[in-house]
């Protein structure tokens, strides 16, 4: 190998090692930035942020594709349908169901809890290869999701915690295993169009379709989509950052390290975007998290770790 092709294979691993970086910190700072968004003062509906924050980043997405290639793609009917399906189980599930349950709890508990991703991912990707996964990874998600299982536990199974709303403990877990589930069947069956067309028009595509779905949402359940006219600055801000950096940015990396690292890997970010999710938690919102869950965070980490290493020696 020469010495340019040293450099650019170099270059190349520190790109990839960059998109996934991106998937860690940015969707880790995302219910962060969802929870100062819909509490305001004033409050915001969830799904009406949802479906605004779908309708920007699908007009960036396209904006950035049309500049690019300067014609839309052209795909199959079947290729179309994966599309649509995966971008509605993605973001109008997956990511909908867990903007919808920032309304009743802390958005550090929400990062944490999505961390059901990983073992969703591992075994779905397991009966679609038909290969189960090897015993140090299933020890490593083993060893992560104990950890969640401390950090979530306490809110879910204990009365009077700080991190869950009274009353709504086990509507929000079923909530969020849900959004797990679907934002992991999504992100698998999207796998067809790396091959088809371009990361930015399958992103655009992808947040397009969701954001149709979410509208026609909005209109049956009478749910407005004009924002309030005393919206906070801050609220804007927010607003703009899960637009720009939590929509666009962050999902063009997702599909990125999709096509570049095995599933295992891939889904790690629910592990790591806790540790964002609970620092900014902390040190913004106040939203202290218990010695269970400082302990929950190391075991994750272990975790994360431990699925890695094992890839790569794969």
């Amino acid at each position: 190998m020469s010495l340019i092709d040293g450099t650019t294979s170099r270059s190349t691993s520190w790109t990839n090692l960059g998109n996934l970086l991106v998937v860690y910190l940015v969707w880790g700072s995302t219910y962060f930035a969802v929870k100062i968004a819909v509490t305001g003062p004033p409050s915001i509906a969830p799904l009406q942020l949802q479906a605004w924050r779908m309708w920007a980043a699908s007009a960036l997405l396209i904006a950035i594709g049309l500049s690019r290639t300067r014609r839309f793609p052209v795909l199959s009917a079947k290729q179309i349908v994966i599309c649509a399906a995966s971008g509605i189980l993605m973001w109008v599930t997956g990511n909908g169901l867990a903007t919808l349950a920032s309304r009743h709890a802390a958005s550090g508990f929400i990062v944490m809890a999505m961390g059901m991703i990983p073992i969703w991912t591992t075994l779905i990707s397991s009966v679609i290869d038909r290969t189960p996964p090897s015993r140090n990874v299933v020890v490593g998600l083993g060893i992560g999701l104990s950890g969640l299982f401390l950090i979530v536990g306490p809110p879910v199974f204990l009365a009077g915690s700080a991190s869950v709303e009274t009353g709504y403990a086990v509507w929000l877990a079923f909530i969020l295993c849900a959004a797990g589930l679907t934002w992991s069947i999504g992100s698998l069956i999207q796998k067809p169009l790396f091959a088809a067309t371009s990361p930015v028009w399958a992103a655009g595509l992808q947040t397009l379709s969701a954001a149709i779905v979410l509208t026609v949402i909005c209109w049956t359940s009478q749910t407005s989509l004009l924002p309030p006219v005393d919206i906070a600055p801050v609220q804007l801000t927010a607003f703009l950052y899960l637009a720009i950096f939590g929509s666009v940015a962050s999902l063009l990396a997702y599909i990125t390290v999709m096509k570049i690292y095995p599933p295992t890997v891939v889904s790690t970010f629910a592990y790591v975007n806790p540790l964002v999710g609970v620092v900014l938690g902390w040190v913004a919102l106040d939203e202290k998290p218990a010695l269970l869950s400082m302990i929950g965070i190391a075991l994750i980490l272990a975790g994360v770790s431990a699925i890695i290493v094992t890839s790569r020696r794969s």
